[in-house]
């Protein structure tokens, strides 16, 4: 079983450095001007970000398949639609007219900047609050 972790550790390595020369091939095509690079940098983030959900989902899953409870993997997945309802309701669907895009994908990207500010200040104030909490320990 070790050398079956490893192995697994060691392939997610790889895969790591080769999105990173990706990015980093982009960044600097995009420096020198090659419009090319700002379209390689948005579909490697768009796959990054799929497979990324894609694992966030499955490891949900498994950690059922695996003995685990329902309920708390149930928690974070309403919290987060929860927090997505209340992000969309707080969007301004306000278009200007040379933006061409409709009020509800306005809507979804207010909410998108939104959620983003929320996860920000969550993820600052639970910084905050571990060291704060190590502090008195």
């Amino acid at each position: 079983m070790a050398g079956h972790a490893s192995g697994t550790a060691r392939i997610g390595q790889i895969i790591l450095w080769i999105i990173s020369g990706l990015g980093l091939v982009f960044f600097i095509m995009i420096m020198l001007g090659n419009e090319a690079g700002i379209d390689g940098g948005l579909y490697l983030t768009y796959a990054v970000f799929a497979v990324g959900i894609i694992l966030a989902l499955l490891s949900g899953v498994m950690s059922l398949f695996t003995g685990g409870n329902i309920k708390t993997t149930l928690i974070p997945l309403v919290a987060f639609a929860a927090l997505f309802a209340v992000a969309y309701v707080m969007a301004d669907g306000t278009v200007k007219p040379n933006w061409n895009i409709s009020t509800g994908t306005s809507k979804l990207i207010g909410a998108g900047l939104i959620m983003t500010a929320i996860a920000a200040v969550v993820a600052v104030l639970a910084a905050v609050w571990g060291g704060v909490s190590k502090l008195f320990k």
